[in-house]
């Protein structure tokens, strides 16, 4: 029944007008509070078996490649070209060293000894992010040399944001899919309707008017993930239910900001 009730505030208030935070109060009272969900989702998930722990760290450099995106995007927002050869070069040393994390996670896979136990579509959306993450290091390696040597490229941009958005992408669907499958769905609503969400908003200039905007869908999706662990016939596994109420309440906490 608890659970509930950040949605019902939120219905019987609809009528209403809703507060609106202001970016100082997203900066200094709601992003942290999401930083310590985000934390508390990973560490959630790490209690299943078999989940590859060094996969959170590939999330974490993946979300920290955001900078580098952005600033390419400012100072070549047409064709990649000197002006943003610097951010070039730095994007393809992190690239390099998510690639390396990679291997040790795919070679860890393969020398575990319950293979057999691993989820198989994990091990295969590790390799196509994989695949797409070498992709995308060629591109800037071509466009790094071509660049470098004064010789003429037309390159667009949007082609390499567009590859760095899809590395999120596939990066999310890798971490859902090491899931076990009695849990994955209600998972998979949460991630990509929460935590994705606000992995890709939360080190955004105007993330605060994201979280304005969608304050309803995301207490939606919360509270559903806390309603579907708490059925009776799916036992929540050992040790979540901290985790789960951590982010619970950190989430109240964030409410109280609207109403």
């Amino acid at each position: 029944m608890k659970f509930f009730l950040p949605i019902l505030l939120l219905i019987s208030l609809s009528a209403n007008a809703q507060k609106s935070i202001s970016a100082q109060t997203f900066q200094t009272n709601v992003r942290p509070v999401l930083s310590g969900i985000l934390s508390d989702f990973y560490q959630m998930i790490m209690l299943f078996p078999d989940f590859p722990k060094q996969l959170v760290g590939i999330v974490d450099e993946i979300d920290e490649l955001h900078g580098e995106k952005e600033l390419i995007r400012e100072k070549c927002p047409r064709n990649l070209s000197i002006d943003c050869i610097d951010n070039i070069n730095k994007l393809r040393v992190k690239l390099v060293e998510i690639q390396a994390r990679t291997m040790e996670l795919i070679a860890r896979q393969k020398m575990s000894s319950n293979l057999h136990m691993n989820p198989q579509a994990g091990i295969r959306t590790t390799f196509e992010f994989h695949i797409e993450l070498e992709e995308l290091k060629g591109i800037l390696d071509n466009s790094s040399l071509i660049i470098s040597a004064g010789a003429f490229q037309k390159k667009p941009t949007s082609q390499v944001i567009k590859k760095l958005d899809e590395l999120s992408t596939y990066v999310s669907l890798t971490v859902v899919e090491y899931i076990p499958f009695l849990y994955k769905e209600d998972f998979r609503t949460f991630y990509f309707n929460f935590i994705h969400p606000v992995q890709q908003q939360i080190s955004k200039n105007k993330n605060y008017e994201f979280l304005n905007r969608n304050v309803n869908s995301l207490n939606f999706a919360l509270n559903l993930l806390n309603q579907n662990l708490t059925k009776r016939n799916k036992k929540t596994p050992e040790g979540m239910a901290p985790y789960l109420a951590l982010i619970h309440n950190r989430w109240n906490s964030i409410l109280r900001n609207y109403f």
